[in-house]
């Protein structure tokens, strides 16, 4: 029976598009000899070379994820005796730049491209799928395929992943990202892949039990067939192990950090992720898991998980673990009875949630069983402490549900908890923002983690503000990351181009009901820093606490920001607090910031701080 695919119209074309066309014409068309058996999939860069910076790789300072998603592809395509391998080109990139002597030895296209080259040329693969999570990898997406199709012009290349499904969902950046990919790729493999790609591949190889297919764009010349029908895997699908050994598993974290939690954990701990859960409860208006994933929530099973995170161990050396889920607590009696099962065979693994729980789960049973089964972290979503905010971004929490969470908290010291925090809501006024910063104070917890709200496509917050005439245009090239290594708030604390404004906090000074524009939400967010994280070290804390907040500090003022005088200072602080010495070269490298930038010194005039402050007599009276 021949399969159909509709025309998809994206943009106006001189050529005609016909009606109805045959799924098999179309796959002729890729793969004359319908022999499809050696794949390659990428991951790319996490960054161009625009934004990379040797030292802080050198640091080990950028992430370094497992291309997870990937893993598991792989290891369907393995049970129908398909050739497959992995490319993390952001590992080989860090992996590279950690061994190179200087930065004149490294070159940061020519390490990609050559990797790439070698593979190819080995394997000679008839497609090359490349997988993209991120808007922010999008300019490293398409130097990739402007390389692929310059040297392999006749290798097919696909696109997937979340980034790909959501310029492609959106009718905003649809026509955008089309043209911006003309030329370069075939293939376009929406939402979750799973059922999708393989059935193409044994499709393609006409294998008596291929599915039908679903979640696909055609693409020839400017014409695009799109088979739109959606069949998101089934429950019993995700029941799988990755191919860890294609995931470079045993070496992600000499070269890079998984997860937020890496600096209070043991120093010799080697670290992946692994995937529980997909999809989330939660329709948050900012957030594109649901359009993603679908509604509800799919879990591997306990049995599956204790097996993996067995093989992590005894064939990897693996001994801490960051869930990737967007709603681990989704299930709790069942993550009960997978911490259980941690302790009962004991794993001995340390484990964190770096992409945030949802408040409401986080009651006593199981953070308590969470912690027995090695929990050192986790971040919370909290986003907001308004009302209106939270109702309108359909956050599934209130202030009391994120008040009750961290007086769970409190009670269980081993677990460094962690706060997201969000500021710039289309239409928060300086009171909102305000609710927020007293909700953090009142929750006072270990850090907070703010960033300023970035729209992304495919999610509904993205739609309305387009509706309102919020967004205008949308530029692929400045979305960026706000947090971490290559964040934007990182990238302007080093060009000290934040303009200073009035001690304590920012809040006091302005008109409650006005909507601050993005200069005063980069003061805002240096505000709520200092007062949130910086201020609050100088509280009293257990003796666990003060533990982790040493390690943070050093972390931070040494690695994650030298340059950055009130992190060296605090740094300082916190390394008398826990040893009851003065850090010399901290102390030095302090002066030195403060000797030749006037911003420091007007920063540190206006928050009321001094080089003077460090001595032990001045520390004891903080």
């Amino acid at each position: 029976m021949m399969e159909t695919v509709v025309s998809a119209n994206f943009y106006e074309t001189n050529e005609l598009v016909t009606e109805q066309d045959s799924v098999e014409e179309l796959i002729n068309q890729l793969f004359p000899t319908r022999q499809l058996d050696t794949i390659l999939l990428i991951q790319p860069p996490d960054a161009t070379a625009e934004l990379f910076n040797f030292n802080t790789a050198q640091n080990g300072r950028y992430w370094n994820f497992p291309a997870y998603g990937l893993g598991i592809i792989a290891t369907q395509l393995r049970s129908i005796d398909t050739n497959v391998d992995i490319v993390n080109l952001n590992h080989q990139i860090l992996k590279k730049a950690k061994q190179s002597n200087s930065a004149d030895e490294f070159n940061f296209d020519y390490t990609w491209q050559s990797h790439l080259k070698n593979i190819i040329d080995k394997q000679q693969p008839q497609l090359i799928g490349i997988s993209a999570m991120f808007t922010q990898t999008h300019p490293s997406l398409i130097k990739i395929c402007q390389y692929l199709k310059s040297n392999y012009p006749q290798v097919v290349i696909a696109l997937g992943g979340v980034h790909i499904t959501n310029s492609l969902a959106d009718v905003k950046t649809r026509e955008s990202f089309f043209k911006e990919t003309e030329g370069l790729t075939e293939l376009f493999f929406l939402y979750e892949s799973d059922l999708s790609f393989i059935n193409f591949v044994k499709k393609v190889n006409r294998l008596p039990d291929s599915g039908s297919l679903n979640q696909i764009i055609f693409r020839f010349k400017a014409n695009f067939y799109e088979i739109s029908q959606r069949i998101p895997p089934p429950e019993e699908n995700i029941h799988i192990i990755p191919a860890h050994d294609l995931l470079n598993t045993q070496e992600l974290s000499d070269y890079g950090k998984i997860g937020s939690f890496y600096s209070i954990n043991k120093s010799d701990a080697k670290y992946t992720a692994v995937l529980a859960n997909r999809g989330c409860r939660a329709r948050c208006t900012f957030c594109s898991v649901s359009n993603f994933n679908g509604r509800g929530v799919r879990h591997k099973n306990t049995v599956t998980l204790i097996d993996e995170l067995k093989i992590l161990k005894n064939d990897f050396g693996i001994n801490h673990i960051m869930w990737l889920d967007d709603d681990f607590f989704h299930d709790k009696k069942e993550k009960i009875n997978l911490f259980n099962e941690m302790v009962k065979h004991n794993l001995n693994m340390t484990w964190d949630c770096t992409n945030g729980l949802i408040a409401s789960s986080c009651t006593e049973d199981i953070i308590s069983a969470a912690e027995e089964s090695g929990c050192i972290g986790v971040n919370i979503g909290v986003e907001s402490g308004n009302p209106v905010i939270l109702k309108a971004i359909k956050k599934p929490g209130t202030i009391d549900t994120f008040l009750k969470a961290a007086e769970v908290f409190h009670k269980y010291q081993k677990i460094n908890t962690r706060v997201f925090l969000m500021i710039g809501f289309p239409h928060e006024t300086y009171q909102m923002i305000n609710d927020t910063y007293q909700l953090a104070l009142d929750m006072a917890l270990d850090w907070y983690n703010i960033t300023i709200y970035e729209p992304l496509p495919n999610t509904s917050l993205f739609n309305d503000m387009i509706k309102e005439g919020l967004i205008n245009e949308y530029d692929y090239g400045n979305v960026r990351y706000n947090a971490g290594p290559y964040g934007k708030t990182r990238e302007d604390a080093q060009k000290e181009n934040l303009k200073c404004s009035v001690n304590m906090t920012i809040f006091d000074k302005q008109n409650p009901l006005k909507i601050p524009n993005r200069n005063e939400l980069d003061e805002i967010w240096f505000h709520m820093n200092y007062h949130l994280n910086f201020k609050r070290l100088t509280k009293p804390f257990s003796k666990t606490k003060l533990e982790h907040q040493y390690r943070y500090m050093e972390n931070v003022a040494n690695l994650v920001a030298p340059d950055d005088a009130f992190a060296t200072y605090f740094g300082i602080y916190m390394h008398y607090r826990y040893s009851g010495k003065i850090n010399p070269i901290m102390l030095k490298r302090l002066t030195d910031r403060l000797n030749t930038s006037e911003y420091w010194q007007s920063r540190f005039r206006e928050f009321g701080l001094s080089l003077n402050d460090i001595s032990k007599k001045n520390f004891q009276n903080m």
